[in-house]
Formats: structure tokens, sequence, C-alpha cells
């Protein structure tokens, strides 16, 4: 394993990357003040890995530059926390490392506030926040909210699915079809999406809910839902949505489902019981009792 140690200071993190990756990332690395250590891709599974973040890339499928599948990130990531950098061509492929622990997902342009972003939502998990960089902190702040956010709404869905009806959910009678259903969210989507021609969309950000509008109406049309549509559906940019998507997985508020036609692709769907949520919802709003 041959490893070059940057001159921005000790090594922050270890780069497998094909050189023209390689050699863009660095200069990001050096912007944000990351030292570096540089791994010879053609040994990333041949020799221990220290601790330290690894960063790779995924290529048709494959960890760039070893011809090894996706799947063997789990090994990595068994010794150190593994960013897996995306272009927008193979962001469907994130589903396949969804549910490995330790794996964060970015997309290609990474930049340097991307990185300390990345890099600080790591410390949150391993412990040791105490210390991150001011640089950067606001994102650090948001992204690392972002596991308690998710797993507050999973609660608040897990108890609105289990009550039964009374005072606080009335029940209400509707003989609306599901395609009929499937407009009405399809009209409130529109609706949100307007208001950007007005005011700047950042006020509005909420991926969390504009993910499960889209996959409950995809629901009701019998539509699958690959990753990258969900990601447009998220209105964030694309790390932020993979975030929330990984997120809202682990909290058991999406579910990965196959394709029956096609064993290699997966979807993404509401788990069962968030979509029991949202029926309860919408019917509610659609009979006017909220």
């Amino acid at each position: 394993m041959t490893e070059t140690f940057s001159a921005a200071g000790p090594p922050r993190v270890q780069l497998a990357l094909p050189p023209t990756l390689e050699t863009t990332l660095r200069s990001s690395l050096d912007v944000a003040g990351v030292g570096h250590v540089r791994i010879e891709v053609s040994a990333l599974f041949a020799a221990p890995l220290a601790k330290l973040p690894l960063i790779i890339a995924v290529e048709a499928g494959l960890v760039a530059g070893t011809g090894r599948p996706m799947a063997d990130i789990g090994v990595l990531s068994k010794t150190a926390p593994v960013i897996v950098i995306l272009d927008d061509d193979a962001l469907d492929d994130a589903i396949s490392v969804m549910d490995i622990e330790g794996v964060e997902l970015a997309v290609w342009p990474l930049e340097a506030e991307d990185i300390l972003s990345i890099l600080e939502r790591i410390d949150i998990g391993q412990g040791y926040a105490a210390g991150v960089r001011e640089t950067g902190r606001d994102a650090f702040v948001q992204i690392g909210m972002l596991s308690d956010e998710v797993s507050r709404i999973a609660d608040q869905l897990a108890r609105l699915a289990s009550m039964k009806e009374g005072p606080l959910l009335p029940a209400v009678a509707t003989d609306r079809s599901a395609a009929e259903t499937a407009r009405s969210l399809r009209e409130i989507i529109r609706k949100r999406q307007v208001r950007k021609q007005f005011f700047p969309a950042e006020l509005f950000a909420d991926p969390a809910w504009d993910i499960m509008l889209d996959l409950a109406a995809a629901r009701l049309e019998g539509k699958q839902v690959s990753v990258s549509s969900l990601c447009i559906a998220a209105d964030v940019p694309t790390t932020t949505a993979l975030r929330w998507i990984k997120g809202m997985t682990d909290a058991g508020m999406l579910a990965r489902r196959s394709d029956p036609g096609d064993g290699r692709r997966s979807f993404i769907d509401l788990s069962d019981e968030a979509a029991e949520a949202m029926e309860r919802y919408i019917t509610l709003v659609d009979g006017g009792a909220i």
C-alpha cells in the first residue's frame, strides 16, 4: 500500500480514488485544511486500513478502480467510516449501500464545505465532536440534527398509525378513488413548488415531508420510485437528499423494495407503518376534518 501525506496538516481522511477524481478532490481538501493520506486503489482491499474516514468512488456499480462490487464496501466500513462519492448517473446505485452501517453518501462535485460537513457528521457518530472546526458549523449543526429529527418524526408516525378512531382523529367516510387522492397529493406538491417563484427555496426546505408526499402519491398511482427520482422530489441538494433518505430508511419510515421483474434493481417506498399514517392523514384532509 502506497501512502502519500498531504501538506495540509495531520491526516484526517484516507483517499482511494481514480487519479483524475483524486487530483480534484485533493484541491478541495487543501482548501478545507484537511490533511489526507493517499492509498493506492489497487491495494484498497489487500491490506489493513487506518481508522480514518475513507473516501472512495463508485463507477458503473463497482468500487472505482477495484472491480469489486458495491456490497464489498461493507468490508471496508467495519474498519473505518466510508464516504462514497457518486455522480448523478450513479444515484440509483446508492440504494445498495444505504443499509450498510458506517457509510456516508455524497454526490460529485464535492466542495470544501461539503467535505467538512460530512466529516463533522462522522465526528458526531463517533462521539468526539467537541473540537469541530468553526468553518461549516451551520451545515454541521443542520446535518448533525438530522438523525434526531428523523427519529422524532418516525416516533410520531408510529403513534399516529396506532391511534384508534377518537376525538383527535375523527372517523371520516370517503369514497374517493386512489387516483383521485393521488391527484390531490400531486396538487399539494405542485403548490409547494410554486412557492419557489416568490420566495427563496431554502426558506421552506422540508425534505422529509416532500419525500413522503411523493412516495404516498406514487404508491397510490402504482408507480415505483428510484433514488434519483426521490432526490429530485426532496427539493434540496442531492447530497442532503441522500442523507435524508438514508436517515428515514434507518428510522423505519422508508423501505427498500426489490423490483419483482429484476432482482438486481431496488426502489424506495414508504414503510407499511408510514403508509398507514399517511393514509389516515390524507383521509382527514380530503374529508375536511382538519
